[in-house]
């Protein structure tokens, strides 16, 4: 679970591969060696609207506002950090569970 990095008890970086025009939207199940979490997205990277997808798709699966989710870097590349502040202290695992289930 190298992709989950714990800032502080409700502070966390995901590392996340992102693959636009996918013909579906999903969460690939990472190895535990895997530095990064690999999504799918079916937006083209134009105007944003990919990285508008992804926080949606956090925002959803976290049950978080998407106020809370920040795309540190990345912007403008497939291979993203960011940074989630969530209500409640969590462990690395309860993210990854609510990210793949």
């Amino acid at each position: 679970m190298k992709f989950i990095y714990k800032n502080s008890e409700r502070d966390f970086i995901l590392n996340i591969h992102v693959k636009t025009n996918s013909k579906s939207q999903e969460i690939l199940e990472p190895s535990n060696e895997d530095d990064y979490l690999t999504i799918l997205l079916r937006s083209k990277p134009v105007h944003n609207k990919a990285n508008k997808e992804l926080i949606n798709i956090l925002k959803n699966k976290l049950k978080i506002s998407s106020a809370q989710i920040t795309i540190i870097s990345g912007l403008k590349q497939s291979y993203k950090k960011i940074r989630i502040i969530l209500n409640q202290s969590n462990s690395k695992l309860e993210i990854k569970e609510k990210l793949l289930n």
